[in-house]
């Protein structure tokens, strides 16, 4: 999608600013809604646009894997910052929030005004209907990050073309929800496999799978609790296994490498959120690997804040011989000038909570300049990882931990471990004991594992909150990490615990935005604010 993305910035500026105006006189140099959507070029040029909201600073583009994914993974680093979304000590006025908010309506309402126009468009049946499925796919999967973080929230499904539509009251979450999965099946009869592309910036009958997956997982628990939904979450991972399109990178750190140098492995990445340097030299606001990687001022590397450190009890969940904490977290330091530096010492708690999110390192971003605060690293969205582990999470919900759910497990864990890409037999099999579970283990056990093993191989993917929050466990999780970090952290590195501190029972959703409530006046805001 990365060349569409460019066609589309020249066209959104003249349409957006149309839209905004409400001007009774069509102006002469401007492009209206009502002369859009004539043909193909222009339904998928808008598309692009609809897409283009998953790569903003306040969705995937920093917010949703930085500011609003605070988790027993790690923390925000930046001292000097004392109030903040991430800090849990915000208000509903705060502007990331506000952002978050009104850029996913933004998508949404592109995805309305584009599905009430395209049948207008002409273009063969086949491509308007791909064009209609990636568009309802896309409304659904807005709404599913709206409700994962702000519980009830207005359902709207027609354009908002006119001004005065702004006062829409909260709807109920099951109403939500099936308008999600009817959105997102219906988008799955129309969207095309996988393999019809090179890349993996579109929504494919993968991608539609694997996301259902994760909505029925979510609906099977809080706040909804619809244990029938575990049936449904796993059928949908199914379809993703069974396809025959997809397979685990045999090498862990390179699944993270080739999102560095704009690579594509779609048998592992199924879905990722797209960023590109545009011509004229800026980039389409990604900060993976700026806001978060291996901290370093050297522009040769990349320019790293080093934002996102790792909890110690993160970095210590890892077994020996996991290969991915390494990767995960950084074993080394820059200097000045660039060069590496491995850390010793890997028992002491200030080394360790000065450990960095490494998963994106700018050393191996290709794209040229590298600037300091945004890079063109790609986000992802689903990896083939995730969908494995979904299923042997459902497997387990509904029939216990059977070998079906084992052999999904095992194979994220044998990666970890180095077993696919041993070629020595003796030693494949030694480390194949070391990775796999131990058997005999009963529903609860396995579900422990199954929780522990989502944090090691997802870790800082924006996941983990989601995670705990419909385990019904974040509260619980976060309190008892602080407690730690309260009790025996490096005074210094006692900031690890704020959010956590500041963290109350009314967080598992935040706040509506007061602007929100300001223009809305049938919106109420959520409990405890």
């Amino acid at each position: 999608m990365k060349n569409p993305i460019l066609y589309f910035l020249l066209f959104v500026s003249l349409f957006i600013a149309a839209c905004n105006n409400f001007l009774d006189t069509k102006p002469k140099d401007t492009v209206l809604p009502g002369d859009y959507f004539r043909n193909e070029d222009e339904v998928y040029a808008y598309l692009t646009g609809v897409y283009d909201r998953l790569g903003k600073s306040a969705t995937y583009g920093r917010y949703l894997y930085f500011e609003m994914d605070m988790s027993d993974e790690g923390f925000n680093s930046l001292s000097a910052t004392v109030t903040d979304l991430s800090l849990y000590n915000y208000d509903p006025a705060e502007v990331k929030l506000t952002n978050t908010w009104f850029t996913l309506y933004q998508g949404i309402d592109r995805a309305n005004l584009l599905l009430s126009r395209i049948d207008s468009a002409q273009m063969s049946s086949q491509s308007r209907e791909v064009a209609r499925g990636e568009a309802l796919f896309l409304r659904g999967y807005y709404y599913f990050i709206l409700t994962s973080n702000f519980g009830e929230v207005p359902l709207r499904l027609q354009p908002t073309d006119d001004v005065g539509q702004s006062n829409f009251p909260k709807s109920p979450l099951p109403v939500i929800y099936n308008q999600i999965i009817s959105d997102m099946t219906e988008a799955e009869k129309r969207v095309k496999p996988i393999n019809a592309y090179s890349h993996s910036g579109r929504i494919t009958k993968s991608a539609v799978w694997g996301v259902l997956a994760r909505v029925n997982l979510k609906m099977a628990g809080a706040p909804l609790r619809d244990r029938s939904r575990y049936e449904d979450a796993r059928k949908w991972a199914l379809k993703v296994m069974d396809s025959g399109q997809h397979e685990l990178n045999k090498d862990y750190k390179q699944v993270f490498i080739n999102m560095c140098q704009d690579k594509y492995d779609t048998k592992e990445s199924i879905w990722e959120v797209e960023f590109t340097k545009t011509s004229s030299g800026q980039y389409e606001e990604g900060s993976l690997g700026s806001i978060t990687g291996i901290g370093t001022s050297n522009e040769a590397v990349g320019y790293s804040y080093g934002a996102v450190k790792v909890m110690k009890s993160y970095y210590e969940a890892f077994s020996t011989g996991d290969l991915r904490r390494d990767w995960t977290i950084n074993d080394y330091y820059y200097g000045t000038d660039g060069s590496k530096t491995p850390y010793a010492g890997t028992s002491n708690a200030t080394i360790i909570y000065n450990r960095c999110n490494a998963k994106w390192r700018r050393e191996y971003e290709t794209a040229t300049p590298k600037y300091t605060s945004s890079t063109t690293i790609n986000f992802p969205l689903l990896r083939y990882s995730d969908v494995l582990l979904m299923f042997a999470e459902a497997e387990n919900e509904i029939n216990g931990p059977t070998q079906a759910a084992y052999d999904a497990i095992n194979a994220v864990r044998e990666r970890a471990y180095g077993v696919l890409s041993e070629t020595d037999a003796t030693r494949k099999q030694a480390l194949k004991a070391l990775a796999d579970l131990p058997a005999g283990l009963d529903v609860v056990d396995f579900r422990t594992a199954l929780q522990k093993e989502r944090s090691l191989e997802l870790g800082f993917e924006g996941l983990r909150r989601f995670d705990l929050v419909r385990w019904d466990i974040y509260y619980q999780v976060m309190k008892g990490t602080a407690s730690v970090i309260n009790s025996s952290a490096p005074e210094y590195w006692k900031l690890a615990a704020r959010s956590a501190n500041n963290l109350t029972r009314r967080d598992t959703l935040f706040a509506i935005p007061s602007r929100e409530l300001s223009l809305n006046r049938d919106m109420i805001q959520n409990k405890g604010w």
